[in-house]
């Protein structure tokens, strides 16, 4: 039975995303990963295959047997930290998105590297001007990711502008080429938002790194982004999305209200002896 204490719950109000290493069996990560490495084109041990192949957000051709058991495994814990009987059980598979590294990560001197943050549900929003909105993100790392090796990096608290942004702003204001998915930095006082900046520049970044196993939850508002890999290895990792039964009905209140809809956090402050995120009913 998987569970979380009272801290990692404040804890994940507070920064929007939690990070936990024993919810998956090792065996299981193993399979998933020999799947991923069969369905690649370049061998995952060759430093010179890897390097400057680009970014690869959707892997096809995985077995998806193993990618199905990752996404089964996790939901246990998405139901503890959300609530349980709200969320709709995962769909088969996973998405397997690869970062591979830098294309001058060998050389003497590397360019600058930097990150870009982005919302997740505005990837095919010029063609179709609908937002997909969930309410729980996992990342799971098929392999050991080393610091600067593509982790799954977040801007901490963003959840919380994001939530205070989508109360007088439409979802769809933030989609659309070229910033598609990004919010706009904060002004000096709350409610202001300073238009000719992006969150991702004003706010900093914090990467994750972990061994094979890791898993990285994270608030479907937060701004997030893949890493920097300027190392010799691909970062694999799967991702899967947990949204509300009714996240139809609910998604734009969802959007202001961080966790009206997640009955496990019901009576959880930001910080311990604060005022609860939401009531309990």
């Amino acid at each position: 039975m998987v569970s979380f204490t009272d801290s990692e719950r404040r804890a994940f109000a507070r920064d929007g995303f939690l990070v936990r290493d024993d919810l998956l069996p090792t065996e299981a990560v193993d399979d998933a990963r020999a799947a991923v490495v069969d369905a690649m084109d370049a061998d995952p041990d060759d430093p010179e295959a890897l390097i400057g192949a680009g970014y690869e957000v959707a892997l096809e051709g995985v077995d998806q047997p193993p990618l199905t058991e990752i996404a089964e495994r996790l939901f246990p814990a998405a139901e503890a930290l959300v609530g349980e009987g709200v969320l709709e059980p995962p769909d088969p598979g996973l998405q397997v998105a690869l970062e591979f590294p830098d294309g001058d990560a060998a050389e003497s001197v590397h360019g600058a590297k930097t990150v870009e943050g982005h919302l997740d549900g505005y990837a095919a929003f010029d063609e179709n001007p609908d937002v997909t909105t969930f309410q729980l993100g996992a990342a799971v790392y098929l392999d050991d990711v080393g610091p600067r090796g593509g982790g799954f990096t977040v801007w901490p608290g963003s959840h919380r502008a994001a939530a205070a942004y989508f109360a007088d702003h439409a979802l769809e204001s933030v989609g659309g080429k070229p910033n598609n998915s990004q919010l706009p930095a904060t002004g000096d006082e709350p409610g202001e938002w300073d238009y000719d900046r992006w969150l991702h520049d004003q706010w900093d970044p914090y990467e994750i790194s972990g061994s094979a196993g890791t898993v990285v939850l994270w608030h479907g508002l937060l701004t997030h982004t893949s890493g920097i890999n300027t190392g010799e290895r691909v970062r694999m990792a799967g991702i899967e999305r947990f949204a509300r039964e009714d996240v139809a009905d609910v998604r734009r209140d969802a959007a202001s209200n961080l966790f009206e809809y997640w009955p496990a956090m019901a009576g959880v402050p930001f910080v311990e002896g604060g005022e609860p995120v939401v009531s309990e009913k």
